[in-house]
């Protein structure tokens, strides 16, 4: 009588067809928010084949100081894995940011989450650029 070598193990097939990796491409921009260009929202975005937004990376509200952009308040998804959320800068002599969920309107789909985005800076983009130079001590006009 021979011995046994292995025990049998069955074969557990998965339930669900694994999900094909998708082919994402960059799109990225910037949008002057005034005729004096001083003002922009740059975007960078994930997207897919469809044009479907798979990764929030920045979309930003910037100013223009002695020849330098310098981003103010920022929107991101940490890479498509976390939840929509905001940074707020403070000063432009400190890097440290504020990340906050508040005032943020919350969604399932990455589209609407871009556009409340780029609409909350165009509405308030005067309010945020008024409060940053104010707390930086700076008076750009």
């Amino acid at each position: 009588m021979g011995k046994k070598i292995g025990k049998h193990i069955p074969k557990i097939l998965p339930l669900k067809k694994p999900l094909q990796k998708e082919n994402l491409k960059t799109w990225s921009g910037d949008v002057p928010l005034n005729i004096a260009k001083y003002d922009r929202i740059s975007f960078s975005v994930l997207i897919n084949e469809k044009r479907n937004i798979r990764k929030i990376e920045n979309i930003s509200y910037d100013i223009l100081i002695e020849n330098e952009w310098v981003w103010i308040i920022r929107f991101d998804d940490h890479g498509g894995v976390g939840l929509f959320h905001k940074h707020t800068k403070i000063t432009l002599n400190d890097e440290r940011d504020i990340e906050s969920y508040e005032g943020v309107k919350k969604s399932k789909s990455k589209r609407k989450q871009f556009n409340w985005a780029f609409k909350d800076i165009k509405r308030n983009y005067l309010i945020y650029r008024s409060k940053f130079l104010k707390n930086s001590g700076l008076d750009l006009y």
